[in-house]
């Protein structure tokens, strides 16, 4: 489907065209202005806008133009692929079946370059093609950026001159994330190294950058002689076994030990690690001052981590994405401020134009009640806990028959709840099965209330899904994290921003359309403090929604 039957789907919306016509006119006034900063809160219908930005760029600016629309989370592309026949969509080769080994593309592919052979049709090779040749592509922050540093040559092909990023406020995060490295224990003994234990007695003396580093060099020469190993070793036997047998599932030859299958993995595993050990000494050595040594103890593992990441990730997104283009359209409901966005973010403030609107859902729909019953600081947090407890028990009778959400922030806090309320309305879940528990109580009949520490962003708690939400923690950023330490001490403004954004992320989870509702209950008492020292950056529309109220358990 074109296009323009696409558009003419849908009716534009208000806010939508006023948007566009923002766009229009700020684009006649200086055709130099590159960077579009579009803050549009929930219900601004930002899927649409991308269209319509997409259409009028070829239509006034460049018809032969490619565009790009890239989103951090697959629920959302799958939201604008389900709903726009004209979009080729993208995602990574194990979300594709493989048709030849009945398995996921990425395991075919395996398997393939283990036999030196193709499959005749490639589900995954076949959306690459529509996705490189498309008018407007879509794909995910992680893919996206995956080839724009490992594949620029594929990007190249494309030669899109626009792009539109959805949920920008999170664009940072994600390439700082990318671009982070880090060896563990579990990660050397899973390629089974012969030096092994060399390698795992340097990894644990290190204990600074540089020595990091140096043992990011002697680990990429060890992956590099292991690799040489591992190929050489295949046996003929199974380079000789036939791959256009449509009987032979490969998942059946994962399940065996030691074959050449599963060390075709390990070798490109090893191949992905040595390409981004590459990457890392390249940037180290060209801003060696951009970096902090993240520490982690891993309870599933029982073992201290150490990551090197980057403090600031602008320098990445500007020299890897934002350069690539001609125009750069970054939407989200939490940009917030024109000046501190594009330094965040490596933006030429002097190239960027910033449109923000209020949210178009009336305020009765979506009250915010700040109900302080203590502070949840790091020194006050079990005291807290304790007088949370009534208080929630309370809130869940008031609502005893809506389905909702609690926001703990921490699986910490979302543990504590655990343990200190039987209620079978109650969901958890843990970080391996966070999709089921969400399933769950989307699908369930019952008014079940979904305790988690990530709800905040990238779900969507539509209607009766969710009529009532409990912040039971301000969405500080951690300062256990030393890059955050970092990052607060550089430029004190980011930690209030970030708090900021977070927190109306939050509020926006329940209320999806003009005729939803719901409640948000905020019982922590540290927002009073977001309130004081950061209200330059909460929008009057959440402001003139907080309501202070006081209840009384037992009352």
């Amino acid at each position: 489907m074109s296009l323009k039957k696409d558009l003419l789907k849908y009716t534009p919306r208000k806010e939508q065209k006023e948007a566009m016509s923002f766009i229009e006119s700020e684009y006649q006034k200086n055709k130099l202005n590159k960077f579009f900063l579009l803050n549009l809160p929930v219900g601004s219908g930002k899927s649409h806008l991308a269209l319509m930005i997409a259409d009028w760029y070829k239509k006034n600016v460049n018809k032969m133009a490619r565009v790009d629309i890239i989103t951090n989370s697959k629920i959302l592309q799958d939201q604008y692929s389900g709903t726009y026949e004209s979009i080729s969509d993208l995602k990574g080769k194990e979300n594709y079946e493989c048709e030849t080994y009945s398995c996921s593309c990425a395991q075919g592919a395996e398997f393939n370059r283990l036999n030196k052979t193709s499959c005749e049709a490639c589900p995954y090779a076949s959306a690459r093609e529509s996705f490189v040749g498309g008018n407007v592509s879509l794909t995910n922050f992680y893919l996206y950026i995956l080839y724009a540093i490992y594949n620029p040559k594929l990007m190249e092909s494309r030669d899109a001159r626009v792009l539109i990023v959805d949920e920008a406020h999170e664009f940072d995060d994600v390439m700082s994330n990318f671009i982070s490295i880090k060896i563990t224990e579990t990660i050397v003994k899973k390629f089974k190294f012969s030096n092994e234990t060399q390698i795992i007695k340097m990894l644990k003396g290190v204990s600074t950058i540089s020595q990091y580093v140096d043992f990011l060099k002697f680990f990429s020469s060890e992956i590099i002689s292991t690799i040489e190993s591992m190929e050489s070793g295949m046996s003929n036997q199974s380079r000789n076994v036939k791959s256009d047998k449509r009987d032979l599932k490969i998942s059946k030859l994962l399940k065996t030990k030691n074959n050449d299958v599963k060390m075709m993995q390990l070798a490109t595993d090893l191949k992905q690690y040595q390409s981004k050990i590459e990457i890392f000494l390249k940037e180290y050595k060209e801003n060696p001052n951009n970096w902090v040594l993240e520490p982690n103890y891993n309870e599933k593992t029982k073992q201290k981590e150490l990551s090197l990441e980057p403090i600031w990730a602008y320098d990445y997104l500007d020299k890897y994405v934002f350069s690539q283009y001609d125009m750069v359209f970054l939407m989200s409901g939490t940009i917030l401020d024109k000046n501190l966005f594009c330094q965040l973010n490596g933006l030429d403030v002097t190239k960027a134009v910033y449109y923000s609107i209020a949210s178009p859902f009336p305020l009765r729909n979506r009250p915010i009640y700040y109900m302080p019953v203590g502070k949840m600081s790091y020194k006050s947090k079990e005291d807290t806990f304790k007088k949370y407890i009534p208080y929630i028990q309370k809130l869940l009778d008031k609502y005893k028959n809506k389905k909702g959400i609690i926001h703990t922030n921490s699986f910490e806090l979302a543990k504590w709840i655990e343990n200190s309320i039987k209620d079978k309305r109650l969901i958890f879940h843990d970080s391996s099965n966070k999709d089921e528990m969400l399933k769950y109580h989307m699908e369930s009949e019952e008014p079940t209330v979904i305790v988690s520490p990530s709800m905040d962003t990238g779900v969507s708690f539509d209607n009766d899904s969710a009529r009532f939400q409990i912040i039971a923690k301000v969405p500080y950023p951690s300062l256990g994290s030393q890059k955050n330490k970092m990052r607060q001490s550089n430029n004190p403004d980011w930690y209030a921003w970030k708090t900021v954004s977070g927190f109306i992320q939050m509020t926006g989870r329940p209320v999806r359309s003009d005729m939803d509702y719901a409640d948000t209950i905020v019982i922590d008492g540290s927002f009073g403090d977001v309130i004081k020292h950061s209200s330059h950056f909460i929008p009057d529309w959440i402001q003139d929604a907080i309501k202070r109220i006081n209840i009384k358990v037992g009352a």
